[in-house]
């Protein structure tokens, strides 16, 4: 090995003759080491790596700047087209308040909403007008998600009204079907309506503004009158809760169910499945929390059906 390196350093150090013979002139001759020609080669050859290495940057550079510059020519095509949706949306809620009072109905609420609902559903109102106001240039990606969703709920909730308002108009003609009149499960009923003691433990009364029906989990669940899909889905303390409007002034609400069948703008017959019973939301045991409402009050759903 020693002898190798010696081999090694006596080659690095002995000096070659460089001629240079122009055309014109004397000749030239340079005595150069050989580990200068290494040094000065080893530094082309790292410059030329870094004149390469530079040259694909640059180049992989120009391409990211032309794909962007071309994404934001499509996010400026689709804010304009998202923006022209958010004003037509705008027009739907004015057309709609006016068919409604053409018709005589509601301004769109039907029902006095449970008080956990009402918070619940102001506070979606509120993110859907702040994301709605903002330009899209400010957006973040999150807020931009937030902006998209904003529309497509504030889109499944004009069609739901405007589903609501031709069935209301047919059933001026036809009102008994949109009337409830059956048990929305065969289950036994485990509490009534009217005032009651807190079935939580708390030595207090509350009023029921629906009945109870204790049975199997998964027992099935039907509709009581023919109607629309207010909505279906979660709500606070009512867990799984799916609301329908019947037209007249008639409103009934399921609550603490499971496996819903329904969205929210489906017409529904009476009798329909709409969903299974279950235990979600502040319940305390497998039980259908089931309410009826007539113009805006919560009456007896024992004076609907036998």
């Amino acid at each position: 090995m020693g002898k190798l390196i010696n081999s090694l350093g006596r080659l690095l150090a002995e000096r070659v003759d460089i001629l240079i013979m122009p055309r014109m002139g004397s000749s030239k001759k340079f005595k150069v080491r050989v580990l200068t020609l290494v040094l000065v080669f080893v530094l082309w050859l790292i410059i030329t790596l870094c004149g390469f290495l530079f040259f694909i940057r640059a180049y992989d550079y120009n391409i990211t700047k032309a794909d962007n510059n071309l994404m934001r020519v499509k996010m400026k095509l689709i804010a304009d087209e998202l923006e022209r949706g958010r004003k037509y949306l705008d027009l739907t809620r004015t057309t709609d308040t006016q068919m409604r009072q053409m018709l005589g109905m509601p301004g769109g609420k039907f029902i006095n909403l449970p008080k956990g609902w009402e918070e619940a559903k102001a506070k979606e109102d509120a993110r859907f007008s702040e994301a709605m106001s903002k330009d899209l240039k400010d957006l973040d990606t999150e807020e931009f998600e937030q902006y998209i969703d904003s529309i497509e709920d504030s889109a499944k909730t004009r069609l739901a009204s405007f589903q609501e308002i031709a069935w209301y108009f047919a059933n001026r003609r036809e009102g008994l079907n949109s009337i409830p009149s059956i048990r929305p499960s065969t289950a036994r009923i485990s509490s009534g309506f009217g005032y009651r003691l807190d079935p939580f433990g708390h030595r207090t009364t509350k009023r029921h503004n629906g009945i109870d029906f204790a049975g199997k989990p998964d027992s099935p669940i039907v509709v009581t009158a023919d109607g629309v899909v207010r909505h279906a889905g979660w709500v606070p303390s009512y867990g799984q809760a799916i609301l329908v409007d019947h037209g007249l002034g008639y409103s009934t609400l399921y609550a603490h169910t499971t496996q819903i069948r329904v969205k929210a703008g489906d017409v529904v017959k009476r009798g329909d499945r709409i969903a299974t019973m279950g235990s979600s939301g502040r319940s305390t045991g497998t039980h259908l929390h089931y309410e009826v409402w007539k113009d805006g009050q919560a009456v007896n759903p024992r004076d609907y059906f036998k």
